[in-house]
């Protein structure tokens, strides 16, 4: 299947250098060529498929379109690299942002992969949270990674809610320092690779049911497979738990404007049945951002449709949606 136009959860790393323009041509170029030589350099861990690198200027974003735990490595393995100031003639610091959230890739003007979406938006504006040397991530991507391990989970602090320039509230979780982050890097890859806790299951049937969602959804399929497996006994039982609306594709999204304006929640449910013919199990998250941000039904179809890769599909779910009315 193509990945162009197609709606992924996907794991954002956004980073900036702090106080880049302060800095004088030359020692902008000096810092741009040492940042993007680290860069690169974590990323040739990566097959160039899992992963869409845009280049911001005074920094960079990487969407990595596999396990959620390879945004956090790359954090934490960049924040030691840049502290090291390896073959650097200006020292300088850069805050990182992490956000899990949904992205469309497309082509930009050179034909190169580029993404757009709440996804990349929230990993800016929790990076613009950030200070120097720190990594911040959002509610939802510290949730997913949490479920992974008591030991991963420890690895963040609470700090509360953190209000953008739109008086957009996110709940921001701070990485721990990077002493503990270097310390604390092989337990979490040694959580992230354990199976399941409920050995009861077939672990051939486990992984049959995450290659079949991950056509669906991605990379996350693992996680939520992983969490529906520690409530389940058996496997129809775990097919009943994936089945249900209760489980959920993200645990919460950051934008919290959910149902502000007061959809009738029957409404919502068929919109989030009608999306989900087209985009599967994301659907859920789209009609609850779309409706914190939508005034009327027709306002929230034509940002639903918006979700869409062809125009026939838009076509389609505007005139199912008003019938569905």
């Amino acid at each position: 299947m193509s990945s162009h136009n197609r709606t992924w959860l996907c794991c954002v790393a956004f980073l900036d250098v702090v106080a880049f323009t302060k800095h004088h041509m030359q020692a902008q170029m000096a810092i741009k060529a040492h940042l993007d030589t680290q860069i690169q350099k974590l990323l040739t861990h990566h097959a160039r498929d899992d992963y869409i690198l845009l280049d911001r200027g005074d920094g960079a974003a990487v969407c990595f379109l596999v396990e959620p735990e390879a945004a956090l490595y790359f954090a934490l393995d960049l924040r030691d690299a840049i502290r090291a100031q390896e073959n650097s003639s200006v020292p300088y610091e850069v805050r990182i942002g992490i956000n899990l959230g949904p992205i469309k890739i497309v082509l930009d003007i050179n034909g190169d992969k580029s993404t757009l979406g709440e996804g990349i938006n929230c990993a800016a504006r929790i990076m613009d949270f950030a200070g120097p040397g720190q990594i911040f991530v959002s509610r939802s991507f510290y949730e997913v990674i949490g479920c992974l391990s008591q030991e991963y989970a420890e690895l963040f602090a609470y700090l509360g809610k953190r209000a953008d320039k739109h008086v957009r509230e996110f709940d921001v979780y701070e990485v721990a320092p990077a002493q503990a982050g270097a310390t604390s890097r092989h337990a979490i890859q040694a959580a992230a690779n354990s199976p399941p806790d409920n050995t009861a299951l077939d672990p051939e049937a486990l992984q049959s049911r995450v290659s079949r969602l991950t056509e669906k959804i991605g990379p996350m399929a693992r996680i939520l497979v992983q969490r529906a497996a520690r409530r389940a006994n058996t496997l129809e039982e775990l097919d009943r738990i994936m089945a249900t609306p209760k489980m959920r594709v993200m645990p919460q999204d950051d934008s919290r404007a959910v149902l502000k304006n007061g959809f009738d929640n029957a409404l919502l449910e068929r919109a989030e049945r009608l999306l989900g013919e087209y985009v599967g199990p994301i659907a859920r998250v789209l009609v609850k951002q779309a409706a914190g941000r939508a005034s009327d039904p027709a306002s929230l179809a034509q940002l639903l449709a918006g979700e869409l890769a062809s125009e026939a599909e838009k076509h389609a779910f505007l005139s199912a949606f008003k019938q569905a009315e």
